[in-house]
């Protein structure tokens, strides 16, 4: 069956990074994959849920699900499977129980990379300039608020979780799209497989 992917990213403020660097990651991402499986990459989705910056463009919550599902039901009708590769940290448990409930597949680049970035900071920055999407480096940012209680609202600023050089950020990257690749073509030849005996 053929995949089909949906990259998804947030416009948010970034400080010294453009808003929707979310979703250039996210679809700079899905095209390895894309290219990888020989599935077809979507248009983005640049709006998503991410209330929790001053400044952001935003869905509500059953928007972002009631387009998901269109999505995925449209995409079903042509016999594929759709897959959301996510790059934006505020969307990872959304989308995992959208995902879960609508029956479609979720990639969160960062968790699947085994990559902690912050807002802003230096990893997400080292990210972008891997994937091609800027030329500069930032500075490595200051640590997120920490408290038991989630904040409705973040204080826009530069956070970071991880000390990494450019050269491990590539190298995460590079195999994380690789061991992504072998398990997508695995499921979609499971997939076709069970269509085949439902027929």
């Amino acid at each position: 069956m053929k995949l089909y992917f949906l990259p998804i990213g947030s416009y948010e403020p970034h400080p010294r990074l453009p808003s929707d660097i979310d979703t250039k990651i996210a679809e700079r991402f899905a095209e390895l994959l894309a290219k990888g499986t020989n599935g077809e990459l979507l248009p983005s989705l640049s709006y998503s849920s991410s209330w929790e910056w001053e400044g952001s463009v935003s869905l509500r919550v059953e928007t972002l699900a009631s387009v998901l599902r269109d999505l995925k039901n449209s995409i079903e009708k042509l016999g594929g499977i759709l897959v959301v590769v996510n790059a934006h940290g505020g969307n990872v448990g959304l989308l995992d129980a959208i995902g879960r409930q609508e029956g479609f597949y979720v990639i969160n680049f960062y968790k699947a990379c085994g990559l902690r970035p912050g807002h802003s900071g230096e990893v997400e920055c080292m990210v972008a300039k891997a994937l091609g999407i800027i030329e500069e480096t930032c500075e490595r940012g200051g640590k997120w608020p920490e408290g038991l209680v989630v904040k409705p609202k973040i204080e826009l600023g530069i956070y970071d979780e991880m000390k990494l050089d450019f050269h491990e950020v590539v190298e995460s990257i590079q195999r994380c799209a690789f061991k992504v690749v072998r398990e997508l073509t695995e499921i979609s030849k499971r997939q076709t497989i069970k269509d085949a005996r439902e027929v």
